[in-house]
């Protein structure tokens, strides 16, 4: 199994993802860790998730202080191994850490999740009960400009450029060159965001649909392709002229709020790129690509009537989801990871692919990890950094080699997934992700803040739409700059 998730994250290091200005061909920005750094590690390394911090112990407990969340796995530790195997991998990370470095680990939790006031107030009061602190991602770029974070790369034995450190979303977090967080393999939040796509293979034997898989193995699965089969399979069943969830059949479904940065990342698009010195600006009015993108996604979704648009008004999208889905009335439906277990029950089998490229001339498919899972911060109040830092190598270290086969392979696979092919397409999902900061760290402000109604009531004015928030998204990024080059 560890020769096989080592393969994989080759994969991942192979591919060209880049977080700078969006375009098809992909360029590292400057600055950050390059994905080769970890390739070459791999190539040359019996074992290139081995951690290299030495052998040490604290004398201290330590404390992680984490969102109390409900939409993806609460908790990172376990307290108790119940058969469960990624409980049992959590539990089994706990201990590994505990005995290693000679100090109990604990984990708690605060329900202030929407907004900097809490964990601020504490590293202010020089309060230091919390060595590792978690918050919401969307809320990255307050906790830099305040000063009362520690970045990655001054905290001693953490090295990012190891395989166990997400080097495709690094890329992303980077601000000139300086990564503040990193998403290690210890956390399974930013796995289980992961978008991808289901299909329902009822659907697709009834209507006499094309090999799918096929479709995306020879790189002809795009957006056209996507509204053909979308297009082929709604229908208004009860007759009466309108298209409802709760009679009808529909080729896609999702929130609104999901629908564009799907596909715009999926595109190879970002609405908030950066430059050549790796730094974040508003990539959306006047980018003649992201417009064409745009415009697309909406006349497949609205004008051609793939999209299950009366989801607009669906007060509980995921029941509604698995009711149409095993009821065959549905083709497409946006999943993320963490939800992939509540299909386990549903009749109809389907099958799991990557969101479509905009073209076959893209280079390659990517998947979106959206707002919500959490980033991990070092408090400027914490007294002993270098213990932070050493847990989150060894914990990323042994998450890689232990934590998330059981994920990959048990949660997802054996568990959600029902055929070989979708293995194969996880394997290409998990290896293609990408993270968008207008859909992260400017969720607020940016997709619910401008995207998520546009698109729900089909508003389709992006120029005057995103002059509503361009002055304050402009005046924080603008606030980040600064700090940056003083």
């Amino acid at each position: 199994m560890k020769i096989r998730f080592a393969a994989t994250a080759l994969l991942i290091s192979l591919i060209l993802s880049s977080c700078g200005a969006a375009s098809d061909t992909a360029a590292d920005n400057a600055g950050t860790p390059a994905a080769g750094d970890a390739l070459t590690e791999a190539e040359t390394t019996t074992d290139p998730g081995a951690d290299s911090v030495p052998e040490m112990t604290f004398d201290k407990d330590i404390n992680l202080l984490l969102p109390s969340v409900s939409w993806l796995t609460p908790n990172i530790l376990s307290y108790e191994a119940d058969g469960e195997r990624v409980n049992d991998a959590q539990y089994a990370l706990k201990t590994a850490m505990e005995e290693r470095f000679g100090m109990t680990l604990k984990e708690s939790y605060t329900g202030d999740i929407w907004s900097t006031s809490y964990i601020s107030k504490l590293i202010e009061a020089g309060d230091d009960s919390y060595d590792i602190m978690y918050s919401l991602d969307m809320y990255a770029p307050g906790y830099i400009l305040s000063d009362l974070i520690i970045p990655y790369t001054e905290l001693e034995y953490v090295d990012l450029s190891r395989v166990y450190w997400d080097q495709n979303i690094l890329k992303c977090m980077t601000i000139n060159g300086t990564p503040y967080f990193a998403l290690g393999a210890y956390d399974l939040s930013y796995y289980d965001f992961t978008h991808c796509l289901v299909f329902n293979k009822n659907v697709a034997a009834t209507y006499g649909l094309e090999d799918i898989y096929g479709l995306v193995r020879s790189n002809k699965w795009t957006l056209d392709k996507f509204a053909e089969l979308g297009g082929m399979t709604g229908a208004d069943l009860d007759g009466d002229g309108a298209l409802k969830r709760k009679k009808d059949a529909f080729g896609y479904m999702a929130e609104p709020k999901e629908v564009l940065p799907s596909f715009w990342v999926a595109s190879g698009e970002l609405s908030i790129a950066k430059d050549e010195s790796d730094l974040p600006y508003l990539n959306v009015v006047g980018n003649t690509r992201f417009q064409t993108v745009f415009d697309k996604i909406y006349t497949v979704m609205w004008d051609s009537g793939v999209w299950c648009s009366d989801m607009a008004n669906c007060p509980d999208f995921w029941k509604e989801a698995r009711a149409m889905f095993g009821e065959d009335r549905v083709l497409f439906v946006d999943e993320i990871f963490y939800r992939l277990s509540e299909l386990r029950d549903v009749d109809s089998d389907f099958g799991i692919i990557p969101y479509p490229m905009f073209s076959e001339q893209q280079e390659g498919y990517i998947s979106r990890v959206e707002a919500g899972s959490r980033i991990g911060m070092v408090p400027i109040s914490n007294h002993n950094p270098e213990y932070a830092g050493a847990l989150l190598e060894a914990m990323a270290s042994y998450g890689y080699n232990n934590l998330i086969p059981e994920y990959y392979e048990v949660a997802l696979k054996r568990k959600a997934s029902r055929d070989s092919e979708s293995e194969d397409m996880l394997d290409l999902i998990f290896a293609t992700r990408r993270y968008d900061l207008g859909d992260t760290w400017w969720c607020n402000e940016l997709r619910d803040g401008v995207f998520k109604n546009m698109f729900a009531k089909n508003r389709r004015d992006l120029a005057s739409e995103v002059a509503k928030q361009e002055n304050v998204i402009n005046e924080t990024m603008a606030q980040l700059i600064s700090k940056f080059r003083q």
